[in-house]
């Protein structure tokens, strides 16, 4: 009828799909020709340059371009030497570039580690700014390893302290506890802020350890992250010989027993280290059940 448009069959519909799919794989691969050809040419123009962010932007895990984009941009660099602040202008566009790569996958390992190389080069980075940036990406992900491994780098370079960085991780724990690479963070963190064991700052640490995880069990008992990170302050109490702090963690795991915050089940679990995920006990706690044997062993060899 007029005026209506004529719908296609759904043969037309896969065949408009094969072609508009033909048509970006042919300017695909003859972008891709014509930037091997200029590398092999030894071509380091600007033009060049933004040849490669258009194919970037499909694919960002294209190493050789990213090895191409640094050849570029190191003869830029050398002759931006004699202008002040010039550098650094041209290395904060590439960190743009590499932030709308990251945009679209977050994952890619190429991107990251241009973004460090990126970085390295600059005179005056704004360390701050990277922080902010990892922040962002794990709302959007809390567990991804690249943005963690990239904010140890951040953290290393811009001479970041330690302990705002195990504040950091607070933040992230008291938003969800389950975030196990937070509580795995703060494995990292805490033998570098108290390299002497024992002693008292250490001592005291711990206690305040234990305390954030006995919070934690009372909100999500059952998750593998806080029992992970239990394991790991049992070896700095052992370390420390902090059997003082056995007792406590007995006594507050007891007193949530009793107040009904926690069952029967959740209150062994922490006490013998009884994971209710793998059902597994590890000889890091035989001392712990040693001295808090207030509610029955568990059978292991059941279920």
């Amino acid at each position: 009828m007029h005026g209506r448009v004529k719908e296609r069959t759904p043969e037309e519909k896969q065949e408009a799909v094969r072609k508009e799919k033909e048509r970006k794989l042919l300017g695909f691969t003859t972008l891709w020709k014509d930037i091997v050809d200029r590398r092999a040419e030894g071509d380091r123009s600007s033009e060049t340059l933004m040849k490669t962010n258009q194919l970037l932007a499909k694919c960002s895990d294209l190493y050789t371009l990213w090895n191409y984009r640094r050849e570029i941009l190191l003869a830029d660099l050398t002759d931006a030497e004699s202008e002040e602040g010039k550098r650094d202008g041209i290395l904060r566009i590439e960190l743009s570039v590499t932030e709308s790569c990251l945009a679209l996958d977050f994952k890619s390992y190429s991107t990251w580690y241009h973004r460090k190389w990126t970085l390295e080069q600059m005179q005056k980075a704004d360390w701050q700014r990277e922080l902010d940036l990892t922040s962002q990406l794990f709302r959007l992900d809390a567990r991804n390893f690249h943005c963690w491994n990239y904010r140890r780098f951040i953290v290393e370079r811009g001479h970041i302290p330690l302990s705002s960085e195990l504040a950091f991780s607070t933040k992230l724990i008291a938003d969800d506890p389950s975030n196990y690479s937070a509580w795995h963070y703060r494995t990292t963190l805490i033998p570098l802020l108290f390299p002497t064991v024992p002693s008292p700052e250490h001592q005291t640490q711990i206690r305040t350890e234990l305390a954030l995880v006995v919070t934690a069990v009372n909100v999500k008992a059952n998750d593998q992250g806080i029992w992970f990170y239990t394991q790991f302050l049992v070896e700095q109490i052992q370390k420390g010989g902090y059997t003082n702090l056995l007792d406590e963690l007995k006594e507050e795991v007891k007193k949530l027993y009793e107040e009904g915050d926690l069952t029967a089940e959740e209150s062994i679990a922490v006490l013998h280290g009884y994971t209710l995920f793998g059902k597994a006990i590890t000889s890091l706690y035989v001392m712990l059940c040693s001295i808090t044997l207030f509610l029955p062993t568990p059978d292991l060899t059941s279920g």
